[in-house]
């Protein structure tokens, strides 16, 4: 996939210098309003690190994030949230769902500050909600007040999609959104990244499986040891490139140009 025209949208989320103790060393991305940016690497590269540093979840040392033009607390999770960014972690069991809660209640718990009035929800409108995001994300679930906990792995992930959604992020952050989930839901997760995508929204996107990063981005930052070694778009995005780049092959002649 790619934008129409990527030179006349605006960039959305600009990640300058981010640098931490451990990792990342020195990294930028920069990610387009409609663009699926891929973060590729080997386990220890920096990939995690890097995402958590944008959200404000990892203490950096250097560096500056801002969405839609303006500064965000580098060390703050919740003026990341408040600027409009979102973050899928990757184990959705430990830092995600809440099992015993039901369905309806994981949906709306992060948007249960911003929908009341007075300290007051209507559950007609937590309702609405809800049921806004099951349909649109096709979540499978015998009720909303299904526990989350009895659900299949992908609809799990959906429901968690669906929390961060709620809040109307203009950046979503997502760590390995098709791990351990069946073939048929991971189909179903990466058609729906590549539709938000399409709808405006701006995706950061940490894959090991090189051949889902090609699908669904349109540029892919390789690194290694917590710095970008490369960047691949275009006709450069293909699996032997990304592989090669992983791998501690030579860079692509673009990032030869970008350094030039």
């Amino acid at each position: 996939r790619s934008l129409r025209d990527p030179a006349r949208v605006r960039r959305v989320l600009e990640a300058h210098d981010l640098t931490a103790h451990r990792a990342p060393h020195g990294v930028s991305i920069d990610v387009r309003r409609g663009e699926v940016v891929g973060l590729a690497g080997l386990l220890g590269s920096g990939r995690t690190e890097t995402a958590k540093a944008i959200f404000g979840a990892q203490p950096l040392e250097s560096g500056t994030v801002e969405v839609d033009g303006k500064d965000v607390n580098p060390d703050s999770p919740g003026a990341a949230i408040k600027s409009g960014l979102a973050f899928l972690p990757e184990d959705r069991k430990a830092e995600g769902i809440i099992p015993d809660l039901s369905v309806r209640e994981n949906i709306i718990a992060a948007a249960l500050p911003r929908l009341s009035r007075g300290g007051f929800v209507s559950k007609k409108e937590q309702d609405e909600l809800v049921e806004r995001f099951m349909t649109r994300l096709d979540i499978k679930a015998s009720s909303p007040d299904q526990p989350v906990g009895e659900l299949s792995g992908g609809n799990q992930q959906k429901v968690m999609l669906a929390r961060w959604l709620c809040m109307e992020p203009k950046v979503l952050i997502l760590d390995e959104p098709t791990q351990g989930i069946d073939v048929g839901a991971k189909a179903e997760v990466q058609q729906l990244i590549v539709e938000l995508a399409e709808q405006g929204l701006g995706v950061v996107m940490i894959d090991s499986e090189p051949e889902e990063l090609i699908e669904a981005s349109d540029r892919v930052v390789v690194l290694r040891d917590g710095g970008v070694v490369d960047t691949l778009s275009g006709d450069d995005l293909d699996e032997e490139n990304l592989v090669g780049a992983i791998a501690g092959g030579e860079p692509s002649q673009a990032a030869k140009d970008e350094g030039d």
